[in-house]
Protein backbone atom coordinates (compact mmCIF):
# COMPACT_ATOMS: atom_id res chain seq x y z
CA UNK A 1 0.00 0.00 0.00
CA UNK A 2 1.63 3.23 -0.77
CA UNK A 3 1.79 6.45 1.04
CA UNK A 4 -1.65 7.64 -0.92
CA UNK A 5 -3.59 4.17 0.28
CA UNK A 6 -2.55 4.55 3.64
CA UNK A 7 -3.42 8.40 3.69
CA UNK A 8 -6.89 7.93 2.23
CA UNK A 9 -7.44 4.73 4.46
CA UNK A 10 -6.82 6.75 7.42
CA UNK A 11 -9.13 9.63 6.54
CA UNK A 12 -12.03 7.47 5.97
CA UNK A 13 -11.20 6.20 9.16
CA UNK A 14 -12.85 9.36 11.29
CA UNK A 15 -15.27 10.27 9.79
CA UNK A 16 -16.55 6.17 10.23
CA UNK A 17 -16.04 6.49 13.60
CA UNK A 18 -18.22 9.49 14.58
CA UNK A 19 -20.61 8.25 12.36
CA UNK A 20 -20.91 5.35 14.28
CA UNK A 21 -20.90 6.97 17.66
CA UNK A 22 -23.69 9.19 16.58
CA UNK A 23 -26.45 6.65 15.25
CA UNK A 24 -25.46 4.18 18.57
CA UNK A 25 -26.28 7.34 20.33
CA UNK A 26 -29.16 8.11 18.84
CA UNK A 27 -30.52 4.61 18.74
CA UNK A 28 -30.00 4.21 22.60
CA UNK A 29 -32.13 7.43 22.80
CA UNK A 30 -34.98 6.10 20.99
CA UNK A 31 -34.73 3.11 24.14
CA UNK A 32 -34.03 5.11 26.92
CA UNK A 33 -38.05 4.91 28.03
CA UNK A 34 -37.49 1.15 27.88
CA UNK A 35 -34.23 1.45 29.65
CA UNK A 36 -35.25 3.27 32.34
CA UNK A 37 -38.55 0.74 33.12
CA UNK A 38 -36.18 -2.22 33.17
CA UNK A 39 -34.27 -0.18 35.85
CA UNK A 40 -37.27 1.24 37.65
CA UNK A 41 -40.03 -0.70 37.68
CA UNK A 42 -38.75 -4.78 36.81
CA UNK A 43 -35.90 -4.09 39.23
CA UNK A 44 -33.06 -5.43 36.85
CA UNK A 45 -29.61 -4.05 37.67
CA UNK A 46 -27.39 -1.90 35.61
CA UNK A 47 -25.17 -4.80 34.25
CA UNK A 48 -28.40 -7.23 33.62
CA UNK A 49 -29.76 -4.36 31.20
CA UNK A 50 -26.01 -3.73 29.39
CA UNK A 51 -26.58 -7.35 28.89
CA UNK A 52 -30.30 -7.24 27.26
CA UNK A 53 -28.88 -4.42 25.27
CA UNK A 54 -25.51 -6.50 24.01
CA UNK A 55 -28.00 -9.05 22.90
CA UNK A 56 -30.38 -6.63 20.94
CA UNK A 57 -27.43 -4.55 19.19
CA UNK A 58 -26.33 -6.85 16.46
CA UNK A 59 -29.39 -6.02 14.52
CA UNK A 60 -29.18 -2.34 14.81
CA UNK A 61 -25.22 -2.26 13.90
CA UNK A 62 -26.09 -4.73 11.32
CA UNK A 63 -28.07 -1.37 9.92
CA UNK A 64 -26.12 0.99 10.85
CA UNK A 65 -22.41 0.43 9.63
CA UNK A 66 -23.55 0.33 5.80
CA UNK A 67 -24.56 3.95 6.26
CA UNK A 68 -21.54 4.64 8.44
CA UNK A 69 -19.43 3.63 5.67
CA UNK A 70 -21.75 5.72 3.12
CA UNK A 71 -20.97 9.10 5.38
CA UNK A 72 -17.65 8.06 5.46
CA UNK A 73 -16.95 7.94 1.85
CA UNK A 74 -18.86 10.74 1.33
CA UNK A 75 -17.35 13.21 3.37
CA UNK A 76 -14.02 12.16 2.46
CA UNK A 77 -13.90 12.33 -1.03
CA UNK A 78 -15.72 16.00 -0.62
CA UNK A 79 -13.30 17.10 1.54
CA UNK A 80 -10.58 15.88 -0.60
CA UNK A 81 -12.74 17.63 -4.17
CA UNK A 82 -13.13 20.69 -1.94
CA UNK A 83 -9.48 21.16 -1.05
CA UNK A 84 -8.40 20.21 -4.46
CA UNK A 85 -6.58 16.87 -3.66
CA UNK A 86 -7.89 15.28 -6.64
CA UNK A 87 -6.89 17.87 -9.02
CA UNK A 88 -3.83 17.65 -7.57
CA UNK A 89 -3.58 14.15 -7.94
CA UNK A 90 -5.01 13.97 -11.64
CA UNK A 91 -1.83 16.67 -12.62
CA UNK A 92 0.40 14.45 -10.83
CA UNK A 93 -0.31 11.55 -13.15
CA UNK A 94 -2.63 9.60 -10.70
CA UNK A 95 -6.26 9.01 -11.92
CA UNK A 96 -9.20 8.38 -10.04
CA UNK A 97 -9.18 4.95 -10.28
CA UNK A 98 -5.68 4.81 -8.44
CA UNK A 99 -7.81 5.63 -5.12
CA UNK A 100 -10.05 2.82 -5.24
CA UNK A 101 -8.01 0.18 -3.77
CA UNK A 102 -8.43 1.85 0.16
CA UNK A 103 -11.67 2.30 -0.72
CA UNK A 104 -12.44 -1.25 -1.92
CA UNK A 105 -10.53 -2.24 1.69
CA UNK A 106 -12.28 -0.21 3.80
CA UNK A 107 -15.97 -1.41 2.14
CA UNK A 108 -14.78 -5.13 2.41
CA UNK A 109 -14.00 -4.48 6.08
CA UNK A 110 -17.13 -2.65 6.59
CA UNK A 111 -19.00 -5.98 4.76
CA UNK A 112 -17.54 -8.19 7.28
CA UNK A 113 -18.32 -6.31 10.71
CA UNK A 114 -21.76 -6.09 9.20
CA UNK A 115 -22.01 -9.73 7.99
CA UNK A 116 -20.59 -10.94 11.22
CA UNK A 117 -23.36 -8.86 12.81
CA UNK A 118 -26.60 -9.66 11.02
CA UNK A 119 -25.16 -13.34 11.36
CA UNK A 120 -24.87 -12.60 15.22
CA UNK A 121 -28.30 -11.35 15.40
CA UNK A 122 -29.94 -14.56 13.94
CA UNK A 123 -29.60 -16.00 17.51
CA UNK A 124 -32.02 -13.41 18.63
CA UNK A 125 -33.90 -12.67 15.30
CA UNK A 126 -37.88 -13.59 15.70
CA UNK A 127 -37.24 -12.90 19.56
CA UNK A 128 -39.82 -9.72 20.90
CA UNK A 129 -37.65 -7.52 23.40
CA UNK A 130 -40.31 -9.40 26.02
CA UNK A 131 -38.54 -12.73 24.92
CA UNK A 132 -35.31 -11.48 25.57
CA UNK A 133 -35.84 -9.77 29.20
CA UNK A 134 -37.79 -13.09 29.99
CA UNK A 135 -34.36 -15.13 29.57
CA UNK A 136 -32.48 -13.00 31.40
CA UNK A 137 -35.15 -12.88 34.61
CA UNK A 138 -35.21 -16.43 34.59
CA UNK A 139 -31.48 -16.71 34.54
CA UNK A 140 -31.53 -14.04 37.41
CA UNK A 141 -34.33 -15.15 39.11
CA UNK A 142 -32.85 -19.08 39.32
CA UNK A 143 -29.33 -18.09 40.38
CA UNK A 144 -30.72 -15.10 42.87
CA UNK A 145 -32.89 -17.40 44.94
CA UNK A 146 -31.09 -18.87 48.26
CA UNK A 147 -32.49 -21.73 50.10
CA UNK A 148 -33.78 -20.68 53.91
CA UNK A 149 -33.82 -16.96 52.92
CA UNK A 150 -36.35 -14.35 51.80
CA UNK A 151 -35.95 -13.45 48.13
CA UNK A 152 -37.19 -10.31 46.84
CA UNK A 153 -38.04 -9.95 43.81
CA UNK A 154 -39.23 -6.66 41.40
CA UNK A 155 -40.29 -5.65 44.51
CA UNK A 156 -43.07 -7.30 44.28
CA UNK A 157 -42.91 -11.46 45.32
CA UNK A 158 -41.23 -12.65 47.93
CA UNK A 159 -40.13 -15.99 47.66
CA UNK A 160 -39.08 -18.37 50.48
CA UNK A 161 -37.58 -21.92 49.20
CA UNK A 162 -36.63 -24.20 51.99
CA UNK A 163 -34.29 -26.40 49.78
CA UNK A 164 -33.25 -26.23 45.75
CA UNK A 165 -32.14 -29.81 44.08
CA UNK A 166 -30.84 -27.91 41.18
CA UNK A 167 -31.62 -24.44 39.81
CA UNK A 168 -35.02 -24.65 38.48
CA UNK A 169 -36.42 -27.14 41.39
CA UNK A 170 -37.49 -26.42 44.17
CA UNK A 171 -38.91 -27.54 47.64
CA UNK A 172 -40.76 -26.39 50.42
CA UNK A 173 -41.74 -23.20 48.22
CA UNK A 174 -43.41 -20.07 50.12
CA UNK A 175 -44.60 -17.06 47.79
CA UNK A 176 -45.84 -13.40 49.04
CA UNK A 177 -47.26 -12.11 46.09
CA UNK A 178 -48.13 -7.94 46.60
CA UNK A 179 -51.66 -7.21 44.63
CA UNK A 180 -51.43 -4.53 41.69
CA UNK A 181 -53.42 -1.28 42.50
CA UNK A 182 -56.80 -2.34 44.58
CA UNK A 183 -55.97 -6.02 44.26
CA UNK A 184 -55.48 -7.61 47.50
CA UNK A 185 -51.80 -9.48 48.68
CA UNK A 186 -51.94 -13.33 47.83
CA UNK A 187 -50.14 -16.10 49.75
CA UNK A 188 -49.18 -19.42 48.00
CA UNK A 189 -47.39 -22.33 50.44
CA UNK A 190 -46.04 -25.24 47.99
CA UNK A 191 -44.65 -28.77 48.83
CA UNK A 192 -43.01 -28.71 45.26
CA UNK A 193 -42.28 -26.14 42.56
CA UNK A 194 -40.25 -25.64 38.97
CA UNK A 195 -39.37 -22.69 37.41
CA UNK A 196 -40.48 -22.51 34.00
CA UNK A 197 -39.72 -20.27 30.61
CA UNK A 198 -42.56 -19.89 28.29
CA UNK A 199 -40.69 -18.88 25.36
CA UNK A 200 -42.45 -21.42 23.12
CA UNK A 201 -45.83 -20.25 24.19
CA UNK A 202 -45.55 -17.02 25.09
CA UNK A 203 -42.87 -15.06 26.35
CA UNK A 204 -42.46 -14.76 30.27
CA UNK A 205 -41.42 -16.92 33.63
CA UNK A 206 -43.63 -18.97 35.43
CA UNK A 207 -43.49 -21.18 39.06
CA UNK A 208 -45.40 -24.19 38.43
CA UNK A 209 -46.63 -24.96 42.16
CA UNK A 210 -48.19 -28.65 43.24
CA UNK A 211 -49.51 -29.81 46.52
CA UNK A 212 -50.30 -26.34 48.03
CA UNK A 213 -52.93 -24.12 49.29
CA UNK A 214 -53.21 -20.19 47.86
CA UNK A 215 -54.57 -17.56 50.54
CA UNK A 216 -55.79 -14.60 48.97
CA UNK A 217 -56.87 -11.46 50.96
CA UNK A 218 -59.24 -8.23 50.45
CA UNK A 219 -63.11 -8.27 51.14
CA UNK A 220 -63.93 -11.78 49.58
CA UNK A 221 -61.06 -13.70 51.24
CA UNK A 222 -60.14 -16.87 49.39
CA UNK A 223 -58.34 -20.27 50.23
CA UNK A 224 -57.60 -22.62 47.75
CA UNK A 225 -56.33 -25.84 48.23
CA UNK A 226 -54.64 -27.42 44.80
CA UNK A 227 -52.91 -30.34 43.04
CA UNK A 228 -50.80 -27.65 40.45
CA UNK A 229 -50.93 -24.30 39.93
CA UNK A 230 -49.03 -21.78 37.80
CA UNK A 231 -47.88 -18.45 38.45
CA UNK A 232 -46.58 -15.66 36.43
CA UNK A 233 -44.26 -14.19 37.40
CA UNK A 234 -43.17 -11.92 34.22
CA UNK A 235 -44.86 -11.89 30.79
CA UNK A 236 -48.41 -13.20 29.92
CA UNK A 237 -50.62 -15.88 29.93
CA UNK A 238 -52.11 -17.81 27.49
CA UNK A 239 -51.05 -19.40 24.27
CA UNK A 240 -49.26 -18.31 21.16
CA UNK A 241 -47.26 -19.11 18.38
CA UNK A 242 -43.53 -19.91 18.43
CA UNK A 243 -41.51 -16.95 17.96
CA UNK A 244 -38.17 -19.08 18.20
CA UNK A 245 -35.78 -18.07 14.69
CA UNK A 246 -35.91 -20.59 12.36
CA UNK A 247 -33.39 -21.71 9.27
CA UNK A 248 -33.96 -21.20 5.58
CA UNK A 249 -34.03 -24.63 4.98
CA UNK A 250 -36.67 -25.36 7.68
CA UNK A 251 -38.93 -22.30 6.56
CA UNK A 252 -38.98 -23.17 2.59
CA UNK A 253 -39.52 -26.91 4.11
CA UNK A 254 -42.74 -25.18 6.33
CA UNK A 255 -44.14 -23.16 2.95
CA UNK A 256 -43.62 -26.08 0.55
CA UNK A 257 -46.07 -28.06 3.06
CA UNK A 258 -48.43 -25.66 2.77
CA UNK A 259 -50.98 -25.05 0.24
CA UNK A 260 -51.46 -21.63 0.84
CA UNK A 261 -48.50 -20.46 3.74
CA UNK A 262 -48.84 -17.76 6.32
CA UNK A 263 -47.24 -13.96 5.21
CA UNK A 264 -45.48 -14.72 8.12
CA UNK A 265 -43.41 -17.20 7.08
CA UNK A 266 -42.50 -15.94 4.34
CA UNK A 267 -41.64 -12.47 5.67
CA UNK A 268 -39.84 -14.44 7.90
CA UNK A 269 -37.29 -15.87 5.31
CA UNK A 270 -37.20 -12.66 3.39
CA UNK A 271 -35.67 -11.71 6.86
CA UNK A 272 -33.42 -14.71 6.57
CA UNK A 273 -32.07 -13.84 3.25
CA UNK A 274 -31.35 -10.12 4.20
CA UNK A 275 -29.38 -11.68 6.83
CA UNK A 276 -26.81 -12.41 3.49
CA UNK A 277 -27.70 -9.61 1.12
CA UNK A 278 -27.98 -6.47 3.64
CA UNK A 279 -24.22 -6.56 4.41
CA UNK A 280 -23.32 -6.09 0.33
CA UNK A 281 -24.95 -2.82 1.02
CA UNK A 282 -21.64 -1.97 2.69
CA UNK A 283 -19.84 -2.24 -1.09
CA UNK A 284 -22.50 -0.46 -2.56
CA UNK A 285 -22.93 2.70 -0.09
CA UNK A 286 -18.93 2.63 0.03
CA UNK A 287 -18.90 2.82 -3.66
CA UNK A 288 -21.93 5.78 -3.93
CA UNK A 289 -19.46 8.08 -1.42
CA UNK A 290 -17.17 9.02 -4.74
CA UNK A 291 -20.11 10.75 -6.76
CA UNK A 292 -22.04 12.23 -3.75
CA UNK A 293 -18.92 13.76 -2.38
CA UNK A 294 -17.39 15.45 -5.60
CA UNK A 295 -20.88 16.30 -7.53
CA UNK A 296 -21.90 18.18 -4.05
CA UNK A 297 -18.24 20.16 -4.19
CA UNK A 298 -20.48 22.56 -6.35
CA UNK A 299 -23.00 22.51 -4.16
CA UNK A 300 -21.33 23.53 -1.09
CA UNK A 301 -20.27 21.17 2.18
CA UNK A 302 -23.74 19.69 3.00
CA UNK A 303 -24.90 19.19 0.23
CA UNK A 304 -23.17 15.78 0.02
CA UNK A 305 -24.98 14.50 2.94
CA UNK A 306 -28.12 15.64 2.22
CA UNK A 307 -27.30 13.34 -1.29
CA UNK A 308 -26.22 10.33 1.32
CA UNK A 309 -29.63 10.84 3.37
CA UNK A 310 -31.80 10.58 0.07
CA UNK A 311 -30.06 7.69 -0.85
CA UNK A 312 -30.23 5.88 2.77
CA UNK A 313 -34.03 7.00 2.85
CA UNK A 314 -34.82 5.40 -0.48
CA UNK A 315 -32.68 2.62 0.25
CA UNK A 316 -35.09 1.46 3.33
CA UNK A 317 -38.14 2.42 1.47
CA UNK A 318 -37.12 -0.05 -0.73
CA UNK A 319 -37.14 -2.55 1.91
CA UNK A 320 -40.07 -1.44 3.31
CA UNK A 321 -41.85 -2.18 -0.23
CA UNK A 322 -40.60 -5.41 -0.76
CA UNK A 323 -41.85 -6.47 2.75
CA UNK A 324 -45.38 -5.37 1.77
CA UNK A 325 -45.04 -7.09 -2.11
CA UNK A 326 -43.77 -10.31 0.42
CA UNK A 327 -47.22 -10.22 2.48
CA UNK A 328 -48.70 -9.32 -0.16
CA UNK A 329 -47.62 -12.37 -2.31
CA UNK A 330 -46.47 -10.34 -5.08
CA UNK A 331 -42.76 -11.23 -4.75
CA UNK A 332 -40.59 -13.99 -3.50
CA UNK A 333 -38.53 -13.54 -0.67
CA UNK A 334 -35.54 -13.95 -2.29
CA UNK A 335 -35.97 -11.63 -5.06
CA UNK A 336 -37.52 -9.35 -2.32
CA UNK A 337 -33.89 -9.47 -0.69
CA UNK A 338 -32.00 -8.41 -3.56
CA UNK A 339 -34.09 -5.52 -5.22
CA UNK A 340 -32.72 -2.81 -2.71
CA UNK A 341 -28.76 -3.65 -3.33
CA UNK A 342 -30.28 -4.17 -7.40
CA UNK A 343 -31.42 -0.39 -7.33
CA UNK A 344 -28.72 1.33 -5.39
CA UNK A 345 -26.13 -0.85 -7.06
CA UNK A 346 -27.79 0.42 -10.79
CA UNK A 347 -27.17 3.64 -9.17
CA UNK A 348 -23.89 3.61 -8.28
CA UNK A 349 -22.65 1.93 -11.45
CA UNK A 350 -24.37 4.98 -13.57
CA UNK A 351 -22.98 7.83 -11.22
CA UNK A 352 -19.36 6.49 -11.13
CA UNK A 353 -19.44 6.39 -15.12
CA UNK A 354 -20.07 9.47 -15.27
CA UNK A 355 -17.39 10.71 -12.42
CA UNK A 356 -14.91 8.75 -14.32
CA UNK A 357 -16.21 10.20 -17.81
CA UNK A 358 -16.28 13.67 -15.89
CA UNK A 359 -19.56 14.16 -17.32
CA UNK A 360 -20.69 17.42 -15.37
CA UNK A 361 -24.07 17.44 -13.46
CA UNK A 362 -26.08 20.43 -12.04
CA UNK A 363 -27.66 20.29 -9.76
CA UNK A 364 -29.46 23.95 -9.28
CA UNK A 365 -32.51 22.44 -7.23
CA UNK A 366 -30.04 21.00 -4.77
CA UNK A 367 -27.10 23.81 -5.21
CA UNK A 368 -29.37 27.09 -4.84
CA UNK A 369 -29.91 26.60 -0.74
CA UNK A 370 -26.09 25.98 -0.40
CA UNK A 371 -25.02 28.85 -2.91
CA UNK A 372 -27.33 31.59 -0.66
CA UNK A 373 -26.12 30.09 2.11
CA UNK A 374 -21.96 30.45 1.13
CA UNK A 375 -23.27 34.22 0.09
CA UNK A 376 -23.64 35.59 2.73
CA UNK A 377 -21.64 37.84 4.32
Amino acid sequence: MTIIHRYLFIELLPPFVIGLLVLVVLILTQQTLIIMNLLVNKGLSIPTVLRLIMMIFPQFLTMIIPVSVLAASTATFNRFASDGEITALKASGIGLSRLLWPLVLFAFLGFLGSFYMSQKAQETQGMSLQEMISTILKKKLSLGIKPQVFNNFMDRFVIYVDRMPTFSKMEGVFIYQKGKGTEPATVIMAQKGSLMNERKERPGIRIQLRSGTLLQGGPAQQFVQFASYDLTIFGKTGTGSNAGPLSIARLKQKIAQSPKPDTSLLRELEDRYKNYTYPFSCLIFAFLGIPFGIYAKRSGKLAGFVFATASVIFFYILNTVDDLMVARRLMKPFLASLVPDLALGSLMIVLLIMVFKEISLSLPAFSWPFRRQASRP
